[in-house]
């Protein structure tokens, strides 16, 4: 299985050992694996260094870094470059795509998302909100010129947790593990992107932001919904806590172990991100539909 590194604190030194990552603190080493085996590397805290050469290992296994703020948003990602001998072709894709062609694939990920945020909702009983929130799903037009998807946001935090508001910017616990889980997530398409030799600041509904990642932005919106069930399923346990726990931080990080479900089966969650990436490559050359998960059966 693939390896969320977490990095938390202060005085960490990140290096190469043995060719091998390997994370010290105080003379001993914490952390220690092969770049193979990492998918992402998350960076929050102080008076962390890392090496030249670690970060050229990171470049070279397509690892991508994520410096985290005080919220456990991403405050910027480090990514290798495309290297990918089609990538002249692909970035041409992107640039050639026809507005129709974009809001199509906009209009998809939005019934995908809604569609999976209504299954959350169903699978804790909340049962009204979830048949609200299918409803729309159906009503979602080319482009979503009608913004289901803020609608929905709506109705789907305010029943799925009580008192809540949703921000990227919150520091109350519950912020903070969606935006830590949302970061996992972000990263893992991140990596399906630039591999599939997309070009990240090309995006679909987020193209006039300025953001070098809105692609990624754009693609992560259906998988979203994973984390939100992980947050709620373990919400009474953890929801005492002042900050994310290691052991919050790991069972958050273990939505990589889940499943993802498309119309020919189950794949693992990173398999199943990459499926998704490459199917949106084949939307923009000839297909009508981007094949897009469900996070339940």
């Amino acid at each position: 299985m693939w390896r969320v590194l977490d990095i938390s604190g202060d005085g960490y030194h990140l290096c190469v050992k043995n060719n091998n990552f390997s994370a010290v603190k105080e003379n001993q080493e914490k952390s220690h694996c092969l770049f193979d085996d990492i998918n992402t590397i998350i960076l929050y805290g102080n008076n962390i260094t890392i090496t030249n050469s670690c970060v050229q290992k990171c470049l070279e296994h397509k690892v991508p870094i994520v410096f985290c703020d005080k919220t456990y948003m991403p405050a910027g990602m480090l990514l290798s470059s495309w290297t990918t001998n089609i990538y002249g072709q692909r970035l041409q894709l992107q640039i050639n795509a026809s507005k129709p062609k974009i809001k199509q694939a906009w209009q998809q990920i939005i019934t995908s998302k809604l569609n999976n945020q209504a299954e959350v909702l169903k699978n804790f009983g909340i049962d009204k909100a979830a048949e609200t929130i299918f409803t729309m799903a159906k009503q979602v037009r080319s482009g979503d010129a009608s913004f289901k998807e803020g609608v929905g946001a709506k109705v789907y935090f305010e029943n799925l947790f009580s008192n809540f508001y949703r921000s990227s910017n919150g520091q109350d616990f519950i912020n903070s593990a969606l935006n830590y889980g949302y970061a996992i997530v972000r990263s893992s398409v991140a990596r399906a992107v630039v591999s599939a030799g997309l070009n990240p600041a090309i995006g679909i509904f987020h193209s006039e932001n300025h953001n070098p990642f809105c692609l990624i932005d754009d693609l992560m919106e259906p998988f979203r919904p994973a984390i939100d069930f992980m947050v709620k399923s373990k919400l009474e346990p953890f929801k005492q806590e002042r900050d994310l726990t290691p052991k919050t931080k790991k069972y958050i990080a273990g939505v990589l172990e889940t499943n993802l479900y498309f119309e020919d089966g189950a794949f693992n969650f990173t398999a199943g991100i990459q499926k998704c990436i490459q199917s949106y490559v084949s939307f923009l050359l000839r297909e009508e539909k981007v094949n897009l998960p469900k996070i339940f059966i």
